[in-house]
């Protein structure tokens, strides 16, 4: 009968994929929600304050002052909105974890002077079409170069990665670029990862042969997709990545079952509080 095919993909699902297929099939087709954690939510929040900071204010604006200000606004609306709820089942230390998050904040004026950033949009959300799939994407800034070009930045608040690592990363930030291309007509001159932790840019510059070849990567991720969803068939790749899966109970290399899926459905739910704790900084997001 097969599974039912995903209707888009995104950067992050390609990288899903390619990661450990069993992993992508539970959380984009089975749509098992993942915990969440201090790292993830600490990321959120931080990435929340500077949409804020660079869509309210032009660069004049941009202090740190006001950084400060937006951090506490929007931890005030977290508390409200009981967003925080998971950290004090964690028993996490809601002042220490407040001022890491301002901490990551205050380091992207460290890595960048947002005064000089002419930001033209904030979580811009791009969609294509690509053969027979739909490129979804979510981009965290997009900035006008004095020279006309296009700027695509990228928050991480995980650990700077090695090598081969930030190859991957980049690919993130090539799919933005891609989507750039496609839909404003523009291909960007610039793409750059903004690791708050190390307060470190990386920078590159996508061409239209890495965008060609990264093209045909994601077409070639799409038919393999389809061709897992029709035969049932997605394995697990163990790997040091295993340790911070949120799925380890049903997953045959780990000692678990599918025939767990539905119970483990059920359980998860209502549950984000546990699991994966380490995923987010680990992994570098």
């Amino acid at each position: 009968m097969g599974l039912q095919i995903p209707g888009s993909i995104t950067a992050s699902k390609v990288s899903s994929f390619k990661e450990c297929g069993l992993a992508f099939r539970l959380s984009v087709i089975d749509k098992i929600p993942q915990p969440i954690t201090p790292w993830t939510l600490r990321g959120t929040l931080a990435h929340t304050v500077l949409d804020r900071l660079y869509f309210r204010y032009d660069g004049a604006g941009r202090t740190r002052d006001i950084a400060l200000e937006l951090a506490e606004e929007v931890w005030a609306e977290a508390l409200a909105e009981g967003t925080l709820h998971s950290l004090e089942a964690s028993s996490t230390n809601l002042d220490s974890f407040y001022r890491e998050m301002r901490t990551l904040v205050l380091r992207d004026f460290e890595a960048e002077d947002p005064t000089n950033v002419n930001a033209i949009a904030t979580e811009l959300r791009l969609e294509t079409q690509l053969g027979g799939v739909t490129l979804r994407g979510v981009i965290d800034r997009l900035d006008l170069n004095e020279d006309g070009t296009l700027t695509v930045t990228d928050y991480k608040t995980g650990k700077l990665p090695g090598e081969v690592q930030e190859n991957e990363r980049l690919s993130g930030v090539y799919f933005y670029a891609l989507l750039c291309e496609k839909v404003l007509g523009q291909r960007p001159s610039r793409v750059q990862l903004v690791y708050l932790r190390d307060a470190t840019r990386i920078v590159a510059s996508p061409t239209e042969q890495s965008l060609k070849g990264l093209t045909s990567r994601t077409e070639a991720v799409w038919r393999a997709v389809c061709s897992a969803c029709e035969r049932e068939d997605f394995r697990p790749r163990p790997s040091k990545l295993c340790r911070f899966c949120c799925y380890q109970e049903l997953c045959p290399a780990q000692g678990g079952s599918l025939s767990l899926l539905d119970t483990f459905k059920g359980s998860r739910g209502g549950r984000k509080d546990a699991g994966c704790t380490e995923a987010a900084d680990g992994l570098g997001n």
